[in-house]
C-alpha cells in the first residue's frame, strides 16, 4: 500500500512540475520569444547573446565602431573599407578572419583584401552603409559567434526552431547561467506558456495587461524606436488625393493615451530630427480650418463619402479611437479589421519598421512601389532622399533630411502616432538571474 501511495505521490509531483515548473535549476534561465525563425534568421535577442556586431548605433542614430577599429570611405560613398580589431576570436578560440563573414547587401560586391579588411563596393552612392552592419556577426556556415554564449543545441518542428540551448564557456559557468530560449508562434500561445511555467520571461509582448494584477510577475517596458505606429493614407485614392483633406484627418486624429508620441517619421533623439516640422494630432481647430480648404476642391458628395480605416487585430483599440475622432469632424468613417496587410486600402493603421539611419528612401521615394505603401510622389522629397544618401558630410545630410521632413509633413501622406512599447514580462523571483542575461 505504501508503495502505491509513493508512486501516486511521485506521479503528482512530476505532473505538477511539468505543468507549473515549481523547481528550477539554480543557474538556468528560460526565456520565451514570439515568432517563427530558422537557423539563418535567428532574432537579435538570441544573436546578441552569442556574438557582437561590427558597428553599433548610439541613441541618436549615429554609428560607431565596435568590432572594427574604423572604416574608410571614398568621396562618392561607393567604396567602404572596414578594418577588424586585433585579437578577435570566435568562441571556439580560432581567430576571426574577414573571409569568415558573409554579407547579403543588394547591389553590393564584398571582397576581402586581407584577413582583417572587408571592402564593400556599391553600384550607387550609399553613405548609410555602416548602419546596415549592426547585426551580430557569425562565422560563415555556422552559428559560432564571439560569445559570451555558444549554441549547444537546436530543436525544430519541421523547418522552424522551437528551442535553442545556449551554454557559457567553462570559465564563466559560475557567472553566467545556462539559457534556454523557447519560441512561440504568437502572443496568445506565449502568454499561455508563461502562465504554465514553461519560461521565466517573455520578451516582446505588445499587450501585457493580463499580468498587471499578478504579485508574482513584473513587467518592464521599453520604447522601441525602431518601429513606428502610423496611419497611412492612399494618396492615389480619389477622396484622399486632397492634401488639405489629409491634413484635416491628421489634425483630427486623437493622440493615443499613454504612448510615446511620434509627430515625425524620426525618433526625437535622432541627429536628423527637425523639431520645427509641422505637428498634428488632437487639434480640432486646425482640423476644421483644413476642412474649409478641402471644401474648395472637393464636392459636397465626396466630402460625405465613406472613409475606411483598415488595421490588424492588435491595433483594433487604437483604430476605434481614431475612427471616433474622424467622425467628430463629420466623416462617415468606419473601421475594418483584417488579419493581414491588405493590398488595397484607403487608410491603413500599421506598425512599420524604421531604419537606424535617417535614410527612409525605401518608405517614401516614388520609385519604391512595393514599400511606399501610400504611393506618395513628391519630386522634392525624392531629390532630398537621393541627395541625403550620396554625401558623407553630416551637416549636408541633415539639411536634406530637415527639408524632407518639412515637405513630407506638409503633404501629410501619413499621420505618425507613437513609438510602440516593448514589454518584458518575467517572474519576480527570477529577476536577479534574468538580469545577468537580459540586463533588466
Amino acid at each position: 500500500m505504501w508503495i502505491i501511495l509513493g508512486i501516486c505521490l511521485f506521479a503528482i509531483i512530476i505532473i505538477t512540475q511539468l505543468r507549473f515548473k515549481l523547481f528550477y535549476s539554480p543557474n538556468v534561465v528560460r526565456i520565451g520569444l514570439i515568432g517563427t525563425y530558422q537557423e539563418h534568421d535567428l532574432p537579435q535577442d538570441v544573436t546578441k547573446l552569442i556574438s557582437q556586431s561590427l558597428v553599433e548605433a548610439s541613441a541618436d542614430g549615429k554609428v560607431k565602431p565596435n568590432l572594427v577599429s574604423g572604416w574608410e570611405v571614398n568621396n562618392d560613398a561607393t567604396i567602404f573599407k572596414f578594418k577588424l580589431k586585433d585579437g578577435l576570436k570566435w568562441i571556439d578560440s580560432t581567430p576571426v578572419k574577414s573571409q569568415d563573414l558573409i554579407f547579403d547587401i543588394p547591389n553590393t560586391e564584398v571582397s576581402y583584401p586581407d584577413d582583417k579588411t572587408i571592402q564593400f563596393t556599391l553600384k550607387e552612392s550609399y553613405s548609410p552603409l555602416p548602419s546596415l552592419l549592426t547585426k551580430s556577426i557569425l562565422k560563415k556556415g555556422t552559428l559560432l559567434g564571439i560569445g559570451p554564449y555558444r549554441v549547444a543545441k537546436i530543436e525544430k518542428s519541421r523547418i522552424f526552431i522551437t528551442k535553442v540551448t545556449l551554454l557559457p564557456p567553462a570559465s564563466a559557468v559560475s557567472q553566467l547561467p545556462v539559457v534556454f530560449v523557447r519560441f512561440y508562434p504568437n502572443e496568445k500561445v506565449a502568454a499561455i506558456g508563461f502562465s504554465l511555467g514553461e519560461v521565466q520571461a517573455i520578451l516582446g509582448l505588445s499587450n501585457a495587461k493580463m499580468f498587471l494584477n499578478s504579485h508574482l510577475v513584473e513587467i518592464k517596458q521599453k520604447t522601441d524606436y525602431t518601429k513606428i505606429v502610423a496611419v497611412l493614407f492612399q494618396t492615389k485614392d480619389p477622396f484622399l488625393s486632397s492634401r488639405s483633406l489629409r491634413q484635416a484627418l491628421s489634425f483630427a486624429t486623437l493622440q493615443i493615451p499613454n504612448e510615446q508620441i511620434a509627430n515625425n517619421p524620426y525618433p526625437p533623439m535622432s541627429w536628423a530630427y527637425n523639431s520645427e516640422s509641422k505637428k498634428y494630432l488632437s487639434n480640432l481647430t486646425e482640423a476644421e480650418a483644413a476642412m474649409e480648404r478641402a471644401k474648395s476642391s472637393l464636392s459636397e458628395d465626396k466630402l460625405h463619402s465613406e472613409l475606411i480605416l483598415t488595421t490588424t487585430p492588435n491595433l483594433e483599440t487604437e483604430g476605434k479611437l481614431i475612427i471616433a475622432s474622424w467622425k467628430n469632424l463629420g466623416f462617415d468613417a468606419k473601421l475594418r479589421v483584417e488579419s493581414g496587410i491588405p493590398q488595397n486600402f484607403q487608410s491603413l493603421l500599421i506598425t512599420q519598421s524604421i531604419p537606424i539611419d535617417p535614410d527612409q528612401y525605401f518608405l517614401w521615394h516614388a520609385t519604391q512601389t512595393k514599400t511606399n505603401l501610400t504611393q506618395y510622389d513628391s519630386k522634392r522629397v525624392d531629390k532630398d532622399l537621393e541627395d541625403g544618401r550620396k554625401t558623407n558630410i553630416e551637416d549636408d545630410r541633415k539639411a536634406k533630411y530637415f527639408d524632407f521632413q518639412k515637405t513630407l509633413l506638409e503633404d501629410a501622406p501619413a499621420v505618425f502616432l507613437y513609438f510602440p512599447k516593448y514589454n518584458i514580462v518575467y517572474l519576480k523571483k527570477a529577476e536577479s538571474l534574468l538580469d545577468k542575461v537580459l540586463g533588466l
